[in-house]
């Protein structure tokens, strides 16, 4: 609630606030903090261990956030929803 409260005309206007990678399944959590949670499949989806490196990549530009594994780039996890700043 804390972070909702410092909403600015930056934040534009994606409807995703959080999303998350799932190592257990590889799936992309995302979440608007109000009504709607969901996890989705996404081309090149692997699931982890714990004992890799992840990153993520995320480009406002393309509306899209990007996921490695151990420096791979394993694909896009999520596209659109996403703007603003982060």
């Amino acid at each position: 609630e804390k972070l909702r409260s410092q909403r600015s005309s930056k934040w534009g206007d994606g409807n995703i606030h959080c999303c998350s990678y799932y190592c257990r399944d590889g799936r992309c959590r995302e979440t608007d903090w109000d009504t709607n949670n969901t996890s989705s499949d996404w081309h090149g989806r692997e699931d982890s261990d714990g004992s890799v490196k992840i990153g993520l990549l995320l480009d406002l530009d393309e509306c899209t956030l990007s996921m490695f594994k151990n420096y791979r780039r394993l694909g896009v996890m999520k596209r659109g929803g996403l703007s603003g700043e982060y």
